[in-house]
């Protein structure tokens, strides 16, 4: 996060930027700008404003952890004033166009830019804050134009005006950061409850499938002795026991259940101590896409080309499916489910004026794509696989 003298970092950094325009960037009030007896070129960036950012007012301090409190930081949109002069209105206006070009090409700052420029003045950690820094143009009426200018009781300068956002200045309170919770009550707790960040595939992959060991990230995760995968279709969660991993990290298989369905499913861990109540996690999501197999021909010719997939999990009533060709994406005509639950469904669509090349084949079940990458060689380098990849010639 940055600190009070971000503002001044901002536009050192905006000065340097202009630089490109004309060697005589100044920083000055609108009456102090230009020196009547001026007649060099000159640009004037003049910041005019600093309103709070009403999207950041009330977020939270950067960095915390899960029962950590501290102060939120101050959100600033800066309003920056460009004008310029010259000898005459049309080396003004050369200089303007210039300066604006160079405004409109460099729409974010650089972490480096802003180092680069402040070099020497008082570190501002303007250049760690999370949030980029973005300049974009700010349209100004002919009212607020005219009363900015005769507020300061001078002639008025054709002038454009921008924005740069969100400078987040960090809040010098001192953070809170309490003990964990040793007692609910009267019976004695040995450490923290259990608390999931995030529920990501397993590795080397790009979306979690069935019997895969996908990996639960979060805090106090030791303990856990059963993860539920809750799905709005399923009238049960499916259970699953994680397995080896540490506090911060944990592999949790996805249960090969037959009522299983693909699609987002919210996570929980539960920990089970002896003598207490059992301990859920708060939930989070996780996405469990098909394993799918190609099971009509590799090889086709250019032109109409149908696509069959079958897949696991099952698809269940009402799901919405696609299959997607290379980048093409077509509604099945038809899906079938047997009703045996070891059975696979089968998935097929029909695609038209498909040219010759190499195309590779996902099935979208409820928004969660088929994983179509596979990993070779040392080092492992990834690539698609060919078993769910037509030729069309």
């Amino acid at each position: 996060m940055s600190n009070g003298h971000a503002i001044a970092a901002v536009t050192r950094t905006l000065q340097t930027l202009l630089v490109a325009a004309t060697p005589n960037v100044t920083m000055l009030p609108l009456d102090k700008a230009r020196d009547g007896a001026a007649a060099d070129e000159q640009l004037n960036l003049f910041l005019y404003n600093a309103p709070m950012s009403a999207a950041f007012r009330n977020s939270d301090a950067v960095g915390l952890r899960p029962g950590e409190s501290g102060g939120p930081p101050l959100p600033l949109t800066l309003h920056y004033l460009i004008t310029t002069y010259g000898p005459d209105e049309a080396s003004a206006h050369r200089v303007l166009g210039l300066a604006m070009s160079i405004l409109h090409d460099h729409t974010l700052l650089g972490r480096q830019e802003i180092v680069d420029a402040n070099h020497g003045e008082p570190v501002s950690e303007l250049d760690r804050q999370p949030e980029r820094l973005r300049i974009t143009p700010l349209p100004l009426s002919n009212h607020d134009m005219f009363e900015l200018w005769s507020g300061f009781a001078t002639s008025y300068r054709v002038s454009t005006a921008y924005e740069v956002s969100v400078v987040l200045i960090d809040s010098t309170r001192n953070r809170r950061s309490p003990l964990p919770v040793l007692r609910r009550g009267p019976t004695a707790v040995a450490g923290g409850d259990a608390v999931l960040t995030a529920m990501l595939a397993p590795e080397r992959a790009m979306i979690a499938t069935i019997g895969a060991p996908a990996r639960m990230i979060g805090s106090n995760l030791g303990a856990v002795s059963t993860v539920e995968f809750s799905h709005p279709r399923l009238s049960a969660p499916l259970v699953s026991a994680p397995e080896t991993g540490g506090d911060q990290e944990r592999r949790v298989r996805v249960p090969a259940d037959a009522g299983a369905v693909c699609g987002f499913y919210q996570v929980r861990a539960l920990t089970e101590r002896v003598g207490v109540p059992t301990v859920a996690s708060n939930s989070v999501p996780m996405g469990l896409g098909p394993t799918i197999e190609v099971t009509s021909p590799l090889a086709v010719p250019a032109g109409t080309v149908a696509v069959t997939v079958r897949c696991r999990p099952r698809i269940a009533e009402g799901q919405r499916v696609a299959v997607l060709l290379g980048s093409a994406s077509a509604a099945p005509s038809t899906v079938v489910t047997p009703p045996d639950p070891d059975d696979f469904s089968t998935v097929t669509a029909t695609f038209p004026l498909i040219g010759p090349g190499t195309y590779t084949v996902r099935l979208r079940i409820d928004g969660a794509d088929s994983d179509p990458v596979r990993y070779r060689g040392a080092p492992a380098v990834p690539e698609f696989d060919p078993a769910v990849q037509v030729v069309v010639s």
